[in-house]
């Protein structure tokens, strides 16, 4: 079964910022062929809530259709669309019954290790 990854804006408060940040990523992943979708799915608000509904907002990708090359080009574009934007991304998969595992966050001036090092494991035991 394919592991499906995601790399997503952390948090729901992105209605100033999402026209622009989509336009950005469309406009980056075009290049991939298909193999890296775009999503941008906002639920719907609850009328008794205070709460901002959930948003994902990044890309969603099959680990295995994607290069190392690619997957660092990914991380790398993202980490600085969070310093563009000061916003936090964060990686992780989907299981198969739609639950989603986030494992590490893109910061605007962290070091990248920690996403490179889950992005291209199961590649390096190859």
């Amino acid at each position: 079964m394919p592991q499906t990854f995601y790399i997503y804006v952390d948090g729901y408060d992105l209605d100033e910022i999402a026209p622009a940040l989509r336009a950005r990523i469309e406009a980056f992943v075009a290049r991939y062929g298909g193999r890296v979708q775009v999503v941008d799915q906002r639920e719907e608000a609850e009328a008794d809530s205070a709460d901002l509904p959930a948003w994902d907002l990044g890309v969603n990708f099959e680990f295995k259709s994607v290069t190392i090359a690619e997957k660092k080009e990914l991380a790398l574009f993202f980490q600085g669309l969070s310093t563009e934007f000061e916003r936090d991304f964060v990686v992780g998969r989907t299981f198969p019954n739609g639950l989603p595992e986030d494992f590490v966050f893109i910061l605007p001036t962290a070091p990248l290790n920690p996403v490179l090092e889950l992005l291209t494991a199961d590649e390096k035991r190859g």
